[in-house]
């Protein structure tokens, strides 16, 4: 078969895990082609805050690159230092469009050879490994070759079309979890939506409830925190159905104060039954989500504290899917393994953010507090053959640990890390299984990766100052219905 390009690494998606597993790779020693099937790379961390840096205990459990990247977005005035959250350990609020440049300029810088509107097609096997993959551009199809190739596709395309096993949903039914297009105001009034967080009858961050104590530090830090995650407000909701006859897909105000002064993130359209492998059931979403944002809109006006004079400042150009296939690894990690804070011999990245399930169906949320993790490199290693390694929402995990690793700082510690192994791998003319794990993880830690080498103790300044909650097994508003409205996709599979 002719090939027209060959390259030692080949990264199929450019999304956080993606951008990060190609600099890795090519800063490495390896040449290193990414192709993305959008206009711009960075997918949907270009499109809202990054939350997950830091653990519960506030401690940094993502560094290398993805340090690399704060440093950066602060030092050009487009973003502030990550801001301590209770809940979900930190939010980054950065200029999405800013990173859009960064991300570009520093896959060129080390070299990556970028192939934008390239919409992969096909995956190229042989025996057991995976030759390269089909794709479709403006140029025609076309066919790339490739050593070791990064599943970054958000979809596990490149595993299912090459025969590699996966899962997608939860076990009892299939269903994946509800995916948001989320969207931006300007011309807010941060004062007055300030105040209103304060008001115990609108119960903002109904998570710390039940911690008066932990409420009441964290409201303290709303006049001076930049950026902070919202969520709450449900009887306002309540009181716009039966008053305004106002129709939600949410049953809370969800969303994230953005650094800019004026500026907010709504994260409240959902979809219920998306299968986001069918062409079909994305275009019926979209529908549905774009009707749901006027909605909103119309809410947030009447109805949300300093929202006023609100203005509609952007939405996002793709839809932000939390969960798909999910690719079958040497190890799959589970919840159990993420609520104990397992430690795995050949971890190569670290996660701490809560397990964060939208529901498959129903409404609001299901959360359980986690400890400190590590990610085997078991997890990112494709099952039956050679040479696939995968990051992201695709990786080698069970339904509820998908929900806590798939945050944009931990898909980029899972990039670097598959990036990494990739290039050794070439270079020592090895497949990825043989890579030497503690000689990985060494090079890791000189690139400034965190693997729990400089994790420390906890952060006892941010915890008396913002609070802590506790490990408890399930803070999950449980009592709220379960049911599929909206239609429902069972598979699990191995093609």
């Amino acid at each position: 078969m002719r090939f027209d390009y060959k390259t030692q690494v080949l990264v199929v998606g450019a999304g956080s895990a993606g951008v990060a597993a190609a600099i890795a790779a090519a800063r490495n020693g390896a040449e290193t082609m990414l192709i993305e099937r959008s206009g711009f790379v960075g997918g949907i961390s270009s499109t809202l805050p990054w939350l997950g840096y830091h653990d519960q205990e506030y401690r940094q459990v993502v560094k290398g690159l993805g340090q690399e990247f704060i440093d950066d977005l602060i030092d050009a005035n487009q973003a502030v230092a990550p801001c301590y959250d209770p809940k979900c350990g930190s939010t980054f609020s950065l200029n999405f469009h800013y990173w859009k440049i960064l991300a570009m300029r520093k896959l060129t810088s080390a070299g990556v050879n970028v192939l934008l509107h390239a919409l992969y097609v096909d995956t190229v096997r042989e025996g057991d490994r995976l030759a390269g993959v089909i794709i479709e551009t403006k140029s025609g199809r076309q066919k790339i070759e490739a050593e070791v190739i990064i599943d970054c596709s958000g979809d596990g395309d490149v595993a299912a079309r090459g025969g590699v096993s996966w899962e997608k949903g939860r076990t009892k039914d299939g269903l994946v979890q509800a995916p948001t297009l989320v969207f931006s105001f300007s011309n807010i009034d941060r004062a007055e939506l300030v105040e209103a967080c304060k008001n115990p009858d609108l119960n903002y961050r109904e998570w710390l409830e039940p911690y008066p104590e932990i409420r009441k530090k964290f409201v303290a830090q709303l006049d001076t925190l930049p950026s902070f995650v919202f969520g709450g407000f449900a009887s306002l909701i309540e009181k716009a159905r039966a008053q305004d006859g106002i129709e939600f897909p949410q049953s809370r105000v969800v969303g994230v104060k953005l650094h800019k002064e004026d500026e907010f993130m709504v994260v409240m359209t959902r979809v219920l039954g998306l299968d986001p492998t069918d062409a079909r059931s994305l275009s019926d979403s979209y529908v549905k989500l774009y009707e749901q944002v006027e909605q909103i809109m119309v809410f947030f006006r009447e109805w949300v504290p300093g929202f006023r004079e609100a203005e509609l400042k952007e939405i996002a150009p793709i839809l932000g899917i939390r969960e798909s296939r999910r690719i079958m690894g040497d190890y799959l990690l589970n919840k159990e393994d993420v609520m104990a804070g397992r430690r795995f011999d050949d971890g190569v990245s670290m996660g701490g953010y809560h397990i964060d399930i939208h529901r498959p169906s129903g409404s609001w949320v299901e959360s359980y507090n986690v400890k400190t993790y590590s990610i085997p490199i078991r997890s990112l290693i494709a099952r039956d053959v050679d040479n696939l390694l995968m990051a992201g929402k695709c990786i080698s995990a069970t339904h509820e640990a998908i929900a806590s690793t798939r945050v944009i700082p931990i898909c980029i510690g899972q990039g670097q890390a598959v990036g990494t192994a990739a290039a050794i791998a070439v270079a020592a003319k090895k497949s990825v299984r043989d890579v030497s794990v503690p000689g990985l993880q060494d090079r890791l830690i000189e690139q400034g990766a965190e693997l729990g080498q400089s994790l420390g103790e906890p952060n006892y300044e941010a915890i008396d100052r913002f609070g802590q909650l506790p490990h408890v097994e399930d803070e999950s508003t449980s009592g709220e219905g379960d049911e599929v409205t909206q239609g429902a996709w069972l598979e699990k599979k191995s093609l």
